[in-house]
Parts: structure tokens; C-alpha cells; sequence
């Protein structure tokens, strides 16, 4: 009796090993480029709201967006009050800008109102929870300044 002979294996490998290297270099690279290639802040322009009716808050906050080197364009008090802090993409349906903003902020709420015929990539509207969800340094910076009045 004849002996019938295993296909060979040897052929498969070569193509994982291929497939595994250029999956590896893909990550590699992908990573690599978001951190060569970060998102400007400077190219993300931002209108600040105060809804909440607490003095130079929309002012202070606009101050710390700018330092951290976001375009706000506009600050101003909002028409009506707010109970809640929110982070509005007026350009992205999927919150791009909106969640840039919001990490910037320490903020977890964000939204999307898309209009894109208005000039703002993103709407920061402050609400009452302000001091419960706003970063630290803003609410000192606003208290120095209260008291400095």
C-alpha cells in the first residue's frame, strides 16, 4: 500500500506571519500618527454661554479655552437659563468637535445641534451644575476673582 502524502503546512505560515506583521505596522503606524499629527485646537472655533447668571463665568471659561489654545470667538450670556452644563457640536452629527471641547473641560455631556451655516464648530453652554462639573482651576480662578470685587 501506497503511503498518501499530508499537504504541507510549511505554505500557510509565511502568509500568517505576513498578515501579522503588516497588522502590527498598521497599529504601529496609526498610533504613531495620532500623536505626530494632533488635533490643532487653534482650528476649533468655540462660542461660550453662561446660562447659569454666575458673574465673568462665560468670561473665565473662555479665558481657560484659549489658554489651552481653542479659538473662542464669542462669549456672552445665553437667553435663557440652564440647569445643565452642556457641549454642543454644531458641525458633527458623530460630536467630533463637541467631545475635543469636552475632554478639555472635564466635561462628560455632549450634544449635537448641526448648523452649519453658523461660524462655531462647537457651543459651550454653561448650566447650573457648572460647579459640579467644571474643572477645578475655573471655579478658583472665578471665586479669586468674586472676591477681588
Amino acid at each position: 500500500m501506497a503511503s498518501k502524502k499530508r499537504p504541507s503546512n510549511k505554505k500557510r505560515f509565511p502568509s500568517l506571519t505576513v498578515i501579522l506583521i503588516l497588522s502590527v505596522g498598521l497599529y504601529i503606524f496609526s498610533f504613531s500618527y495620532k500623536i505626530t499629527n494632533p488635533v490643532q485646537y487653534k482650528n476649533i472655533k468655540i462660542e461660550v454661554l453662561n446660562g447659569c447668571g454666575v458673574q465673568d463665568l462665560a468670561r473665565v471659561t473662555t479665558d481657560y479655552l484659549r489658554k489651552k489654545g481653542f479659538d473662542v470667538i464669542n462669549y456672552a450670556n445665553a437667553a435663557e437659563e440652564q440647569k445643565r452644563t452642556v457641549i454642543i457640536d454644531r458641525l458633527s452629527p458623530e460630536k467630533k468637535w463637541a467631545k475635543i471641547v469636552a475632554d478639555a473641560l472635564e466635561v462628560n455631556l455632549t450634544s449635537a445641534i448641526v448648523d452649519s451655516s453658523l461660524c462655531v464648530h462647537v457651543l459651550v453652554l454653561l448650566g447650573k451644575d457648572y460647579d459640579e462639573v467644571m474643572p477645578k482651576r475655573i471655579l478658583i480662578e472665578r471665586r479669586l476673582i468674586e472676591t477681588l470685587q
